[in-house]
């Protein structure tokens, strides 16, 4: 855990240290469901909450990196699936999580906050993350998802998103048995999804003839 925090402060310091006039800072409000030994299929399955930030670098109007962190709740009924073979299940099991992410961002069209000319985008977004669970550990994360974001003001962005984590532990329901030995059915998976709101503060980019 250590040399992960290490590791990400090398990505995170330069990324704010040098990108303001092409960063804006946002939050993001939605919910979340686990996918795993009780739920193999439903993006939506139990839906709980989701709430958090996230920094976005602009490098060009196709690309950004982002850094984001949320935290999660996670929540289940197996009694919904009665003919399925677990052992020492929770009949509830709510997990609790932090979930951090570095990730990139690539806009199906040109794109720049504040910028009526590149005012929105389908984007795709994949990375690394970590999510610590509560109280159990944590586990490395493969976060990816699909978005779209637009233009209200000449600072201010909404936009919806709905993205998957896959993990590399199978322990968030609780369950010990698994659907199959498979990579996708032997760890647990959840998606976040949601609305956001950004927000430019410096905006030399568009203002500054030197920055452009």
């Amino acid at each position: 855990m250590k040399r992960y925090l290490i590791l990400l402060s090398f990505i995170i310091v330069p990324m704010l240290a040098s990108g303001q006039r092409y960063a804006d800072y946002g939050i993001f409000v939605g919910g979340a469901s686990y996918m795993g030994d009780l739920n193999g299929i439903n993006p939506f399955f139990s839906p709980s909450t989701a709430a958090g930030g996230f920094f976005r670098l602009n490098f060009n109007k196709r690309w950004a990196g982002r850094l984001s962190g949320n935290y999660v709740t996670l929540a289940g009924n197996p009694e919904a699936y009665p003919n399925l073979p677990v052992v020492g299940f929770n009949p509830d099991f709510p997990s609790a999580l932090m979930d951090f992410a570095v990730q990139a961002e690539f806009n199906f069209l040109p794109y720049m906050t504040g910028e009526d000319q590149y005012a929105r985008s389908l984007y795709v977004a994949g990375g690394l993350g970590y999510t610590m669970l509560l109280g159990r550990g944590g586990s490395f994360t493969i976060p990816f998802g699909i978005g779209y974001k637009f233009n209200v003001t000449p600072r201010l962005a909404v936009g919806a998103e709905m993205s998957f984590r896959k993990t590399f532990t199978d322990q968030l329901d609780n369950v010990s048995s698994v659907l199959g030995n498979s990579l996708i059915n032997n760890n647990d998976w959840y998606s976040v999804y949601g609305l956001f709101i950004s927000y430019k503060f410096v905006k030399f980019a568009a203002d500054c003839p030197a920055y452009r």
